[in-house]
């Protein structure tokens, strides 16, 4: 039986999620749900080996095209992609889908994955989502990963990739998961076929485009690899190199740990609102606290006040932070935003409020982001979006 699976399409650029094109926004309501699920695995996936920012642009992508997401339900985070061991720099086993359902929903991420290193011109990321050698059907032969990174090299050299999204290269409510041919499987490991149409021609530069794509993707005692490209099926006795490991560099430890602070202090913050201790709460800002979606800049004071009124009015008896705001959708990224008007660098953590105190809070809103920079060894919150 064949599962249809929307590829997620992500605008993997420096802007903002908010600032992402609504392509979902036609889809019945079936479409959404699966694209949503499929968007904050690849998040999840990518959070897990240390790409916060990025991990968390999908996440925070997931509950837009799908608000009533139920995290619960999507049970298969753990499997491993190319992206992820690229990140990792080693292998991991890779356990047999409980379903042909989780099964396709697992490899939309992965090819979600392949798609965006291609977005993001990052030649060495997406040819590591690559087989050792690849064979391309369309010519008749193979071509291996060293020589694929290269032509797709020379593709970004010559063709600008910037501002585009995957809906913009492929049209995504084509994208179909297969299982392969018991034969084939029995030859390379469990293999997968996705299906999907292009929309931009790159043909010129990459000898596999076609209008009508298919790839297959194998997996191994490791990891996934796209192994062939093209209509039709490589010839029964080929089979594809033995990849070799691609090394990426680990996060560093210090970057971890300027995460985890600016998360503390945005806890701390929190956890001191829902106490009611608004003299503690108002400690983690600065002496004054722009309000960006109101045009405003206010006191630490003027906060305070703002505080205590909102206490005298609303009863946070038993509300936890979990209660507050969703913990699945926290990100801490760095950014440029307000570049040269504060002093160190700046950090911007976004998450997705669950409870909604807009009649006393006026700056509270659904998305909500906060700015945070350095000030004497602390980490403070300036700017609230």
């Amino acid at each position: 039986m064949k599962n249809r699976f929307m590829l997620v399409a992500v605008l993997l650029c420096a802007a903002t999620v908010l600032g992402w094109s609504q392509f979902y926004r036609d889809y019945d309501d079936a479409t959404r749900k699966s694209l949503a699920e499929a968007t904050w695995l690849a998040g999840k996936q990518y959070q897990a080996v240390g790409k916060t920012a990025k991990g968390a642009e999908y996440v925070e992508m997931a509950f837009h095209i799908w608000p009533d997401l139920d995290t619960s339900s999507i049970s298969d985070i753990a499997l491993p992609s190319a992206a992820e061991l690229l990140a990792q720099g080693g292998a991991r086993l890779i356990a047999a889908p409980a379903d042909e359902q989780s099964a396709a929903r697992t490899l939309s991420s992965f090819f979600l994955r392949f798609v965006a290193a291609l977005l993001d011109e990052d030649a060495p990321t997406a040819a590591g989502f690559l087989d050792g050698s690849v064979y391309l059907v369309k010519l008749g032969s193979e071509v291996s990963r060293s020589d694929a990174e290269d032509q797709l090299s020379t593709l970004f050299e010559s063709v600008s990739l910037a501002g585009l999204g995957p809906s913009d290269v492929y049209e995504l409510d084509t994208l179909v998961t297969t299982k392969a041919p018991a034969s084939l499987s029995a030859a390379w490991g469990d293999t997968w076929i996705l299906k999907v149409k292009a929309k931009a021609d790159f043909s010129q530069y990459l000898p596999f485009w076609e209008q009508q794509q298919q790839f297959y993707v194998r997996s191994d005692a490791s990891q996934r690899y796209i192994a062939a490209i093209g209509q039709g099926a490589p010839p029964a006795a080929w089979r594809p190199a033995t990849a070799g490991p691609a090394a990426a560099a680990a996060p560093t430890a210090s970057a971890a740990e300027t995460t985890q602070a600016i998360r503390d202090a945005w806890t701390g913050c929190l956890a001191a609102f829902l106490s009611k201790n608004a003299d503690a709460a108002v400690t983690f800002m600065d002496d004054e606290v722009r309000l960006l979606r109101m045009q405003q800049t206010v006191s630490r004071e003027e906060l305070k006040a703002s505080f205590v009124g909102t206490f005298e009015s609303t009863d946070f008896g038993g509300v936890t932070l979990e209660d507050l705001v969703d913990p699945e959708t926290v990100f801490v990224q760095r950014t440029s935003d307000f570049e040269g008007e504060v002093d160190g660098p700046v950090y911007l953590l976004g998450a997705k409020a669950k409870m909604d105190l807009s009649d006393t809070i006026p700056f509270w809103t659904t998305w909500q982001g906060y700015y945070f920079h350095p000030v004497d060894g602390a980490w403070s919150m300036f700017a609230i979006r």
